[in-house]
């Protein structure tokens, strides 16, 4: 698809990360690779984690060894971590 350039916001630190277009990102991203459309809300941290199409992190969440599959919505305040040999995984359309 023909995305807009991914738009870093003020206050957006992203580092050792793989970023596609399309996205918006609000927070941190570490060691992370994001697919097309996803938003990263305001002081989300993202770590080592990979997060599929069109997937929305809201505010003040921190991801941790998280993988999502495609059209995942994260609400606002959540802490979610797996483990770098047993990552937590969230399917296709959940809302957590």
């Amino acid at each position: 698809r023909n995305s807009a350039p991914t738009r870093y916001c003020e206050g957006a630190k992203v580092t050792n990360s793989v970023v596609a277009e399309g996205c918006v990102i609000e927070g941190t991203v570490e060691n992370s690779v994001i697919f097309r459309g996803v938003h990263v809300g305001k002081g989300t941290v993202v770590r080592n984690s990979i997060l599929l199409q069109d997937t929305y992190v809201g505010s003040n969440v921190t991801l941790n060894c998280v993988i999502t599959d495609k059209n995942v919505v994260i609400k606002d305040g959540r802490i979610l971590s797996g483990y770098e040999t047993m990552p937590f995984f969230i399917g296709k359309g959940v809302t957590v």
